[in-house]
């Protein structure tokens, strides 16, 4: 398969992305599908900036869809990232299949969210999207540099229940 990494991170690509994560798996490009991005010029500049020397595709998540499955169908490894776990779930709910596993790196806290941990806040609507797509078959995998422990969906959710 040539995605290589399937991610939800708040920042899109920084400093971590170009250099840890694609030291741990192949990196030819980016596929940021995130329609709230694709309607931001002035972030999309920056993250064009960010992606340094590798290729990079910013698109809205009815587009994203059709660059998913281009990415999968590649020669050449792609990352496919967004900056909320909503957007994935939307995209398996049209019909997208981005793999069965799905990062989380950093989701910053943000206006009613609870803290399940070091750089890991959700809303309700998180939770939903999670639990649906974990419902569905997909892996979801928190860890937010690829040397640190991996936690999984059903560890977290129940941290998230706890504070309910």
């Amino acid at each position: 398969m040539s995605i290589t990494l399937v991610r939800v991170d708040d920042r899109i690509i920084h400093g971590q992305t170009t250099t840890r994560w694609s030291k741990a798996r192949d990196l030819f490009g980016f596929i940021v599908v995130s329609d709230k991005v694709a309607g931001d010029t002035l972030r999309k500049r920056v993250l064009k900036v960010a992606a340094d020397n590798y290729r990079i595709g910013i698109y809205d998540e009815e587009i994203g869809i059709s660059k998913i499955t281009q990415a999968r169908d590649s020669k050449k490894s792609y990352f496919v990232i967004s900056d909320s776990p909503q957007n994935f779930a939307n995209i398996m709910k049209n019909g997208g299949d981005f793999g069965k596993v799905l990062n989380i790196g950093c989701m910053n806290t943000r206006p009613g969210t609870k803290v399940l941990g070091r750089t890991v806040a959700i809303d309700e609507k998180d939770y939903e999207a999670l639990d649906y797509m974990y419902n569905n078959g997909i892996n979801i995998q928190f860890q937010l540099l690829p040397s640190d422990p991996i936690r999984d969906w059903p560890t977290m959710k129940k941290i998230y229940d706890s504070m309910k």
